[in-house]
């Protein structure tokens, strides 16, 4: 993929945080960018200056109408090379106090939709044999919290059908890869507190339950001095796509490895990440003698001549 190719970018959920940054970056650095939006009046009149196109799209709606949106994006610039499923909303709440409407819900947005417009781009991106996939997770999509149970499951699901896809998908030279943002000063956690509708729980009311998560994650960070800048991690996340930079050589082709599709952005995701790596690490250890006590015996393989 060469670094100098102008390129089109189709992002998700553009109108604030991490979208609206990553577009007016690769706008800045001159490739263009296709925006999508709920409604136009929610299109950034500075995307609208910068060069930006909006597209409707709602990932609530059917699985039809996401596919012929990305068809649409499809016929704006005759081609998309970036795909970037980054619109999404959380449901914080302990597993108990769950409404499991809106878990559909959150599970319809983070999840099918997405998933339904990949499927609507896989078909060009394989006859033009390029394309990248980057579909954003979470620092809970790889570790677990309290009261993140449904958030961090959505976040799970898409990045398990990024992996999978990826393979899927190497022959025709189309990369996949999951952004891992860890805190960024989005506004993320005030739209969820908006929605919160659980936020004084009777039952689980320690702060390793989730226990007014929303109000105690930005609080412990700023205590930390840590909080994501959204304007260096759309920095980050363009060099990724173009093989620039500080991604120089992490690039399939130039050195890099497509196995390394995970891309942590942020101190504390990065940090989070080591120590998960390292919890399983130790786990699948200690139960060692378990997993391997299960197989048939070498004597007994010749039972199974069809597996």
């Amino acid at each position: 993929m060469s670094a100098q190719t102008e390129k089109v970018w189709l992002i998700t959920g553009a109108n604030s945080g991490i979208g609206r940054a990553l577009a007016h970056y690769a706008l800045s650095q001159g490739d263009k960018v296709i925006a999508t939006v709920r409604s136009l009046s929610k299109f950034p009149e500075s995307l609208k200056k910068a060069g930006g196109q909006p597209l409707i799209l709602d990932l609530s709606a059917s699985d039809a109408d996401i596919r012929k949106a990305g068809e649409e994006a499809l016929k704006i610039y005759g081609q998309v090379d970036v795909l970037v499923n980054n619109a999404g909303w959380g449901v914080v709440v302990p597993v108990e106090e769950l409404d499991m409407d809106e878990v559909r819900a959150s599970f319809q947005t983070l999840v099918f939709g997405p998933v339904a417009l990949t499927q609507a781009l896989l078909p060009h991106f394989r006859e033009r044999r390029t394309g990248q996939i980057l579909n954003v997770s979470s620092n809970g999509g790889f570790a677990g919290y309290g009261g993140w149970g449904a958030y961090s499951a959505a976040k799970a699901a898409l990045d398990l059908f990024s992996d999978c896809l990826s393979h899927e998908v190497a022959p025709f030279n189309i990369r996949v890869l999951i952004l891992m943002p860890g805190y960024f000063s989005t506004n993320f956690f005030q739209y969820a507190a908006s929605v919160d509708k659980h936020k004084d729980s009777t039952v689980y009311t320690e702060p390793s339950q989730g226990f007014r998560t929303l109000e105690e994650i930005p609080k412990s960070h700023v205590a930390a001095g840590q909080i994501g800048d959204v304007e260096k991690l759309a920095a980050r996340v363009y060099e990724v796509v173009h093989g620039t930079g500080m991604a120089k050589g992490l690039v399939e082709g130039q050195g890099g490895k497509r196995d390394w599709l995970r891309v942590p952005l942020g101190s504390d995701v990065g940090e989070r990440m080591l120590g998960r790596i390292q919890t399983l690490k130790e786990n699948a250890e200690v139960f060692e003698p378990i997993w391997r006590s299960t197989d048939v015996e070498p004597e007994r393989l010749k039972y199974f001549p069809r597996g």
